[in-house]
């Protein structure tokens, strides 16, 4: 098989699964791993994917929900995106869920961190491929283009089959009563065994997320170590919160002239 025949099907794969692993494609295709790493470097190189730890994503396609979102209360986003990175120690494995203020979280770590990160956003996985000290694993399943968020019973499986430090996952909505929803049912599914996995869950959500509820539960407040939020939150509805038990950390505003 010539290289661009090669090359091709290892498209068509990422067009079909959302994400491949390169010993796989090496089984697969009857060649050298340094033969799927060079092919996959030139795969990058055209824009046709994206390198990961252990193999390669599809290349992020542009949306403009995503887009909207990404620039929605960055200020807040930022501020819970640092509060929560304090919490990290080095050599952690941690668990970043998709969602923009988890892609805050990411671009905010710092360059020397050591660890590994296990993800369900090609958002994520792509930004933290290029940190030295960090092994990303970006988890199989289904790829939502419009996030490039993975769910699905593989990614459930990954899941439910180790144990993470840490957990940091999004919300649609953090309720009272409904206690942790979110408006994906498979996500909300692949958020569960995260958080049923992790021996710290903290949910990082703005304000606006808190007192709200979306279609799909996701879990108890009890099984939840806390949510880090931005200091817009109203008092009614942090009150209502911490009546149930749930512990609210809220994130003071960064200054002014705090960095990107």
């Amino acid at each position: 098989m010539v290289p661009e025949q090669r090359r091709q099907q290892i498209v068509t794969a990422l067009g079909t699964r959302g994400m491949v692993r390169a010993d796989d494609l090496a089984n697969q295709l009857g060649v050298s791993l340094e033969t799927i790493r060079r092919d996959l470097n030139e795969l990058e190189r055209r824009g046709e994917l994206t390198r990961v730890y252990g193999g390669a994503t599809r290349a992020p396609k542009r949306s403009e929900a995503w887009d909207r979102r990404v620039v929605s209360r960055v200020p807040a986003k930022r501020a819970i995106a640092r509060y929560a990175l304090r919490l990290l120690r080095p050599q952690q494995t941690v668990v970043f869920d998709m969602g923009t203020t988890i892609y805050e979280a990411a671009k905010a770590l710092p360059g020397d961190w050591v660890g590994s990160i296990l993800t369900t956003s090609g958002h994520v996985a792509q930004h933290l491929a290029d940190y030295p000290g960090v092994r990303v694993q970006l988890v199989p399943g289904e790829v939502r283009d419009e996030e490039l968020a993975v769910s699905g019973p593989e990614a459930e499986r990954v899941f439910a089959g180790g144990f993470a430090d840490v957990a940091f996952v999004c919300a649609g909505g953090v309720h009272p009563q409904a206690g942790l929803t979110g408006c994906h049912e498979g996500e909300a599914a692949v958020r569960r065994h995260m958080i049923a996995r992790s021996f710290e869950r903290y949910v990082l959500a703005d304000s606006s997320k808190l007192g709200r509820v979306s279609q799909y539960r996701v879990t108890d407040l009890s099984s939840i170590t806390a949510v880090i939020t931005d200091s817009d939150v109203t008092k009614d509805v942090l009150d209502a919160l911490v009546a149930r038990g749930l512990r609210v950390h809220v994130a003071p505003p960064l200054p002014v002239d705090q960095p990107a």
